[in-house]
């Protein structure tokens, strides 16, 4: 059965728990054994009773039905369509991700550029309640990758397909990224939109601070996860099918380094907040809930959705009246 499937119009919004059904045949036979063996120490060693009692196998199955029935509720049956009204209320993220040939470095496990794609993928089940992400890859330039979108699957599978090659043109340009950024926000909407970067912070272009001033007479915050160490790394490449390090015109081998000066001072121009990588297990999601999530929200729509009316009560009160009624009648009279 399909977790969210239907059978002749039914559905259950917890199907792939009816397994838990096939469990009751086992429960009906250790009932009956326990009761049966009770009733049994009952004839050798108590005292004799007027009272009508269940037998053991009619208790037990009586037990067995509750049982059943209130798993049934928690199966959430549905039936027949209702509409409700919506609201989605959430925020713009842009993420601005480092595909420079830096981000290789394993300063960082497996390296800078995976640990970062992993980050966002761990923030995205904070997002489905509404927010709208976008993607920009940036090097010495900046490029979309993925609009803004409550498209989070897609999102996600686009993601795994970021690396060093989507930007063709090398160095570390944060003033495009964060550029490109503001191109995205909506003008009326800046207070509902955020800006992650996630990099090592070696800004090549030399104009990031500037670019994030202009975000901020937007009232656009810039956020910023940095990746690497602050004594270095050497860039692992794949040349040939041969690991080697990479080097600079010179020959010399380079040594790429996290600049969380220079990305504490962007995140600081624009009222944001710096984290390393290093520093927490997820620093994307921490950042998220602590300073993104908190944000003044908007209303991205609102309507109507046709959803399929619960109808656990239907199970929920012949389960009530057959519990009253063993209660009333295990004891006999004495009850």
């Amino acid at each position: 059965m399909d977790p969210g499937g239907a059978v002749s119009g039914l559905e259950f919004g917890r199907a792939q728990l009816w397994p838990f059904l096939l469990c009751l045949p086992v429960l009906l036979a250790v009932l009956w054994g326990m009761l049966s063996r009770r009733a049994r120490a009952g004839l050798l060693y108590g005292a004799s009773s007027r009272d009508v009692l269940p037998t053991p196998l009619g208790r037990a199955l009586r037990l067995t039905l509750l049982a059943g029935l209130g798993l049934c509720c928690w199966l959430d049956p549905r039936l027949g369509d209702e509409s409700v009204p919506i609201e989605r209320r959430g925020l713009d993220l842009i993420f601005c991700l480092d595909t420079s040939r830096s981000m290789l470095a394993s300063d960082v496990d497996p390296d800078r550029l995976t640990r970062a794609r992993n980050d966002v993928k761990a923030v995205l089940p904070e997002l489905a309640g509404g927010d709208r992400v976008a993607l920009v890859v940036f090097a010495g330039q900046a490029r979309l990758w993925v609009p803004l979108t409550h498209d989070l699957p897609s999102f996600g599978q686009l993601l795994d397909e970021v690396d060093t090659t989507l930007v063709p043109v090398g160095g570390t340009d944060l003033a495009a990224a964060l550029r490109r950024a503001k191109e995205l926000s909506q003008p009326d909407e800046s207070s509902t939109t955020a800006v992650v970067l996630l990099t090592d912070g070696e800004d090549l272009g030399g104009a990031g601070l500037q670019a994030a001033r202009e975000l901020r007479d937007l009232s656009i915050r810039v956020h910023a996860v940095g990746y690497g160490s602050m004594l270095g790394s050497k860039i692992t490449v794949d040349e040939r099918g041969r690991q080697s390090f990479l080097r600079d015109r010179g020959g010399d081998e380079v040594v790429s380094k996290l600049d969380e000066k220079g990305l504490r001072a962007v995140c600081e121009a624009t009222g944001g907040e710096f984290v390393r990588a290093d520093s927490m297990a997820l620093p994307l999601r921490e950042l998220y809930r602590k300073r993104i999530q908190p944000m003044q929200k908007r209303t991205f729509e609102a309507g109507e959705e046709t959803v399929k009316k619960p109808r656990y009560q239907w199970v929920l009160l012949p389960l009530l009246m057959l519990l009253l009624y063993d209660l009333v009648t295990t004891q006999g009279r004495r009850r």
